[in-house]
């Protein structure tokens, strides 16, 4: 009895056939594969093998449309086989000789710092276009979008609107951080490039927690000392020879080198098209300064005791931490490991316009530049060192140590 067709193709497909080379087999997948095993595994799903001389004369079934190369021929292979059959590491190589350029080194080592400084920093790259921010923008030829005329000139614009758009998403807590080049109109026909590092910063403090709904406590959020944590974290990765001062204008801090100059840095408060819940955003710029390569200096774990001394000072006003304990360290010398803000008070017991602050000095004998002969430091020793160091702040700031009171 002559059923009807099933069903009618205009065009019926031909017949066709793909050579496969069993080494091509080989080179593309890294790992040596047998050719009767390629064979057995192509049959197994409707290919029909042939040997021709050193390849194989491969018939593709009507139903695979979709192989028709060499190379679709040999991802079968590799599916069939199995992904996990295969090893992370393909082949033995050799590393080259050749070291990375600093630049890259640099943008390297300041990724690696960030993610393992505990701040929930998550990397972005948005794109190199925006509109004209500053008079220096550079323009381009034939742009999609107003909004995308324009080279950027700083990466902080770009980091806003990748907040805005959190925020439309619901997201509150928001850490950012990227690590791109921006560019400004220069003397010559091409734009000057610089590398720079932006972080911005808005939501809670901390992630929550379950017992926080317990005690029924509000987590907070980042204020102005949480942004100048981050961007003495970002000025001591990107730019190390900056010190972190105060802005002129009261809003913020800038970095500076120290030999003085232009701010290569700036920290503050921003302003965006938020949600009335979202937090207060902050954020900081910073340009990065590329490094040769650093030498990698090893030294053995301490084998002595430290010796931990307190310092309670009466700070006048207009006086920085950062100016205090760069002349503590300098003083110190070898002998100071560490120095620890511990707390700040104001209020009685202290003149007027002054504030208390209290800071934890380490001492520790380093030894022969970590080769070993390190010994106990006395506290004869220790006493000297730190009426030397008192002396130096009473003499260039006027800090003297606090007294307790009864």
């Amino acid at each position: 009895m002559r059923e009807p067709p099933i069903d009618l193709w205009p065009e019926p497909e031909k017949p066709r056939s793909v050579f496969l080379r069993p080494a091509r087999v080989n080179h593309l997948l890294g790992v040596p594969v047998p050719r009767k095993e390629v064979e057995q595994l192509l049959s197994a799903v409707g290919f029909v093998a042939a040997p021709k001389d050193d390849r194989l004369a491969v018939q593709v079934p009507g139903w695979r449309p979709d192989v028709t190369r060499e190379v679709d021929l040999i991802e079968e292979v590799a599916r069939l086989r199995g992904y996990d059959t295969f090893p992370d590491e393909l082949r033995p190589y050799r590393p080259g000789t050749v070291p990375d350029a600093p630049a890259e080194v640099t943008l390297r080592r300041i990724r690696e710092q960030l993610a393992r400084s505990g701040g929930g920093l998550l990397e972005v790259r948005t794109l190199p276009l925006g509109p004209a921010d500053q008079p220096e923008a550079v323009a381009i030829q034939n742009p999609l979008s107003a909004e995308e005329g324009y080279l950027r000139s700083r990466l902080l614009p770009g980091l806003i609107r990748r907040v805005e758009y959190n925020w439309s998403q619901g997201q509150r807590d928001i850490r950012l951080f990227e690590v791109g080049t921006v560019f400004r109109a220069g003397k010559g026909p091409r734009p000057e490039e610089e590398l720079h590092l932006a972080i911005v910063l808005t939501g809670a403090r901390h992630p929550a927690h379950w017992t926080a709904s317990q005690e029924r406590v509000k987590l907070p959020d980042m204020d102005i000392w949480d942004l100048k944590r981050h961007f003495e974290l970002a000025a001591g990765v990107a730019a190390p020879s900056c010190d972190v001062q105060p802005a002129t204008n009261g809003s913020g801090w800038i970095a500076v080198e120290k030999g003085g100059g232009e701010p290569v840095g700036r920290a503050q408060p921003l302003e965006a098209d938020a949600p009335r819940w979202a937090g207060p955003l902050f954020g900081l710029e910073v340009r990065i300064t590329v490094e040769p390569p650093r030498v990698a200096r090893y030294q053995p774990l301490p084998t002595q005791p430290p010796v931990v001394r307190d310092l309670s000072l009466v700070v006048p006003g207009g006086v920085t931490a950062a100016a205090i304990d760069a002349l503590l360290a300098r003083e110190g010398g070898t002998l100071l490991e560490r120095l620890d803000v511990l707390d700040e008070y104001r209020g009685e017991g202290l003149p007027a316009g002054t504030r208390g602050v209290t800071w934890r000095c380490t001492f520790r004998d380093p030894g022969d530049g970590g080769a070993g002969g390190a010994r106990t430091l006395t506290d004869g020793e220790i006493d000297a060192l730190l009426s030397r160091m008192l002396n130096a702040l009473e003499e260039q700031f006027g800090v003297q140590r606090r007294q307790a009171t009864h």
